[in-house]
């Protein structure tokens, strides 16, 4: 999203508490909004229980400021996205599903000015948990909860482009796809021992066969 989500969360908290805060050398990456705001406004001298206090007013500012600047102009698709998404919707026995760090609202916004908010019903989120690893688990609850009773953790599938994807995984026992387009390398992501390695999507057979081998 090109920046966007951090300049949004940087404006927003700098609102909430009155001063400037600052997110440098707070990785993003990965990880939950809350986590987020903890470690910038740690890093900008607020105290564990000042945090606690201010959390629930700094996401719903960072919500309002970036739902009000998002557009489709902030957003790139990685190349083969969107024939990967069509593709998975094709096969009978596969639900797409959202197990991300931002925000529920925010996360739906920036899929919508992908045009792939309606491919993704449910799923979990930062403001379901601060700890990325605990999400995949709600997800699947979720998709349980929905009479998807034959949703496994061998046959479940996190995609993602950093090492806390394939961290919250293997905490679930489910399988990892890294795909190296983001701000982690393929060296580094390799290193963490993924299921399965792409350099981007371009290639959607890769995937989708990888995919249909669980079926």
């Amino acid at each position: 999203s090109n920046g966007v989500g951090r300049r949004s969360i940087t404006r927003a908290l700098s609102d909430v508490v009155g001063r400037e805060v600052t997110s440098e050398n707070v990785s993003f990456s990965g990880r939950t909004d809350p986590a987020i705001v903890r470690d910038m406004l740690s890093g900008s001298g607020f105290t564990g229980h000042e945090i606690d206090q201010l959390m629930p007013r700094c996401l719903e500012r960072y919500q309002e400021t970036l739902m009000d600047t998002i557009s489709e102009e902030h957003i790139t698709l990685m190349p083969g996205v969107p024939d990967i998404v069509d593709r998975l919707l094709a096969i009978d026995d596969v639900q797409l599903a959202l197990v991300t760090g931002n925000l529920q609202p925010t996360a739906y916004a920036k899929l919508t000015a992908a045009k792939l908010a309606e491919h993704f019903p449910f799923g979990a989120f930062g403001s379901d948990h601060e700890i990325r690893n605990e999400l995949p688990g709600m997800a699947m609850q979720r998709a349980h909860d929905q009479g998807m009773t034959w949703v496994e953790p061998d046959r479940t599938v996190i995609i993602g482009d950093t090492e806390h994807d394939i961290g919250c995984a293997r905490h679930a026992g489910v399988r990892a796809v890294a795909v190296a387009t983001g701000m982690v390398t393929h060296d580094k992501l390799n290193a963490c021992n993924p299921d399965l390695l792409l350099q981007d999507m371009s290639d959607p057979e890769l995937l989708t066969t990888y995919i249909a081998s669980l079926r």
